[in-house]
């Protein structure tokens, strides 16, 4: 019994580990200036594909701004940011994990 329960276990912590890899692998990085800031959303204009990305922020994003730790109100247009984002969508927009954001000099 003790040994099945054991096997289970690896079984479980390996499928976990193998999830969170893919999961990892599948964050996107997007960098451009702000152009907007909502409530609950983020707007860069991505300087990879040239167009406006929108990114669903949640309480679980980590922000910055200058290097310290910020709210998303700290934000503002024209600001440059650096968004991790995953490739998992809500409701059509991507979530951000981490915003990095410098004012502009």
């Amino acid at each position: 019994m003790g040994t099945k329960l054991t096997s289970l276990v690896l079984v479980v912590v390996a499928m976990t580990a193998t999830v969170l890899r893919t999961a990892r692998a599948a964050d996107e990085i997007h960098e451009g200036k702000v152009v907007a800031v909502g409530e609950m959303t983020i707007t860069i204009l991505d300087r990879r594909d040239g167009d406006n990305d929108t990114f669903v922020v949640t309480a679980q994003t980590k922000i910055t701004k200058n290097g310290k730790s910020a709210k998303l109100t700290d934000i503002q247009a024209g600001d440059m940011a650096k968004v991790t984002a995953s490739a998992l969508e809500m409701g059509g927009k991507l979530v951000a994990k981490e915003i990095s954001a410098v004012a502009p000099e």
